[in-house]
């Protein structure tokens, strides 16, 4: 396999990327304390490209914004018994996407 090859396998989709952003920041702690170590301006990109994230997500339909919980595993039980999980994910994703191409703290993940 050359060298192109291998990194188009690894290589993961922008949306993916916003989302492992906001399931990291979601997990974070209003107590947690930094050592201060870091640099912080990504820091302070981060946790804007977490907000404007949960924003959007808040948006949602309450179906679609358990899947996408349920897909970073925030969420683990699917209660939507007359709904695919896969189906209610590929909706919220498609509503997110666009929004996620144009903010100003997550555009620069879709270059």
């Amino acid at each position: 396999m050359g060298t192109m090859e291998v990194e188009a396998v690894h290589q993961v989709a922008p949306l993916d990327v916003c989302l492992n952003i906001w399931a990291r920041w979601n997990a974070l702690g209003d107590y947690q304390i930094t050592s201060g170590e870091g640099n912080q301006q990504d820091t302070k990109e981060f946790m804007q490209a977490g907000e404007a994230i949960e924003v959007m997500i808040n948006s949602l339909s309450r179906m679609q914004w358990w899947a996408v919980r349920k897909s970073k595993g925030i969420c683990t039980a699917w209660i939507f018994k007359d709904v695919h999980f896969a189906d209610a994910l590929a909706e919220a994703e498609a509503i997110l996407e666009p929004k996620l191409r144009k903010h100003v703290a997550t555009r620069r993940h879709f270059d």
